[in-house]
């Protein structure tokens, strides 16, 4: 199991960021998420795998000056 936003989901060993993201709805905002405190950006969700037990925060690129 992974936990996403504080909502417990399945897991599997071969399951990438954009995996996950495909299995979600409404994820069109999020360009970077937080796997175990570690910051993933969009370039690499298709090569990231995701571990068992993770804890991930989902996101939105947010600018400002």
């Amino acid at each position: 199991m992974i936990e996403v936003d504080g909502k417990s989901l399945p897991w599997n060993k071969e399951m990438t960021v954009a995996d996950l993201l495909n299995t979600l709805e409404n994820t069109d905002f999020c360009s970077v998420v937080r796997i175990n405190g570690k910051l993933v950006s969009s370039p690499k969700f298709e090569t990231t795998l995701i571990p068992d037990e993770a804890k991930i925060d989902l996101l939105p690129l947010v600018a400002g000056g």
